[in-house]
């Protein structure tokens, strides 16, 4: 399978010691490579390639000969009986044979086409949702490193309240924002079981004890990025099996031509008669095609070949659109992740002063949890951006079927 090959590249780059336990850790290849062999749509729609494999062997079958035997008995006066022996066999005078196999190995090659473009779809699928998993666990960390905080902070409040620096709203109002952040944590722990559960129907494996390998990086694409619209539009999948559908339903109208020329039948065989009579028989049987020249069977595969045209065509338009807006978006995303990465370091080096600050007591904790808040939500803007980010890149990638630059070597680290 073309596609096989093309799925393997690198995604994540991960340190020694984490893949040395390749029996508990999961890499993005790896997972790629079982659900090629397993997802059970795939396996399905491999399933459905035989049904075309089917219709080739049905395309090349000659119609079989027909043995005749006939007997007569008549008496007049005496008894006079005469039997025949005759084989017949249609013979196709048009090429009608050559023109249904042509059909068949086009919709063949067709159904192939369809197939890469499903596996396509569901290794687009399973790149989002192995990247999603490791966004949510991104933002566990990012959580528990924030309760981890608020420990140590409510641990020198405490010390200031002994001391009389604060009253004990303080503390109140400490753990209040902790057990706001756990809630949160319970709710992302759900979300990232759920995105599991979908890792493993896309793998149709138990994946509950699995970790996955890496973490959510920015990496800029290379220039090699525009992709001219010619490319796209010849390189999708889904688009070639639909070309081949409109060579195959014009094979279908040569077919349903060559079908208002009728086949003839020739029989030869022996005879005998009482009396010692015998003989050879031959016989030759053309239908005239005076009333019915499959002018419905016509019709219909002019109409079938004008839809798969047009369904082509409004693919390839549709892949325009879909590529330009994809590109566009990327585009976006990339300058959004610049400007909070270069905030995001800004708010972390005014959290840390506001720390210092808090625990000499220079500030309030009311400012002290505004540069926390401000420090998190940038923190989980990154994260979910850098995901949609990389997400949008898979769609573009299936999208063109183009390997790209930088993008193949992985958006984790």
């Amino acid at each position: 399978m073309r596609f096989i090959v093309t799925v393997a590249f690198l995604l994540v780059i991960v340190s020694p010691a984490l893949a040395s336990q390749s029996g508990k850790f999961l890499s993005i290849e790896e997972a790629e490579k079982i659900c090629i062999e397993n997802n059970l749509l795939i396996k399905t729609k491999k399933a459905e390639i035989k049904k075309a494999d089917a219709e080739i062997i049905s395309a090349k079958i000659i119609p079989n000969p027909l043995l005749r035997y006939a007997a007569s008995s008549l008496k007049n006066g005496e008894r006079e009986t005469e039997e025949s022996y005759s084989i017949s066999q249609s013979i196709d005078i048009s090429g009608k044979r050559s023109i249904r196999i042509d059909a068949a190995k086009k919709s063949r090659e067709a159904r192939l086409y369809f197939l890469e473009h499903e596996i396509s779809g569901v290794i687009l699928q399973l790149r989002q949702t192995y990247y999603k998993i490791l966004f949510l666990k991104e933002k566990e960390r990012l959580l528990t490193d924030l309760i981890s905080m608020f420990e140590n902070v409510k641990g020198k409040t405490e010390e200031r309240v002994k001391a009389g620096d604060v009253s004990e709203s303080e503390l109140m109002k400490i753990s209040s924002e902790k057990k706001n952040i756990k809630r949160s944590l319970e709710t992302l722990k759900i979300d990232l079981r759920a995105e599991k559960r979908t890792l493993g129907m896309l793998l149709n494996l138990e994946v509950n004890d699995l970790q996955l390998k890496g973490e959510i990086v920015y990496k800029p694409l290379m220039p090699d990025l525009k992709i001219a619209p010619e490319f796209a539009i010849s390189q999708r999948y889904d688009i070639k099996g639909q070309d081949m559908l409109v060579e195959a339903a014009t094979a279908s109208l040569l077919f349903a031509r060559a079908e208002s020329i009728p086949s003839f039948d020739i029989e030869a065989g022996y005879r005998r008669r009482t009396g010692g009579f015998e003989g050879f028989v031959f016989g030759v049987t053309i239908p005239l095609p005076v009333f019915d020249r499959n002018q419905g069977g016509i019709e219909r595969a002019k109409g079938e070949l004008e839809r798969a045209r047009a369904a082509l065509e409004f693919m390839k338009k549709n892949a325009l659109y879909e590529v330009a807006i994809l590109q566009e978006k990327i585009g976006s995303l990339s300058q959004i992740i610049s400007g909070i990465s270069q905030q995001l370091d800004t708010n972390r080096q005014l959290t840390k002063i506001a720390r210092i600050a808090y625990e000499e007591g220079e500030i309030s904790l009311l400012q002290l949890l505004d540069a926390v808040r401000s420090e998190k939500a940038l923190s989980m803007e990154y994260v979910a951006t850098s995901y949609e980010y990389w997400a949008t890149i898979f769609e573009l990638k299936k999208a063109t079927n183009k390997k790209i630059s930088n993008f193949d070597q992985g958006g984790a680290k």
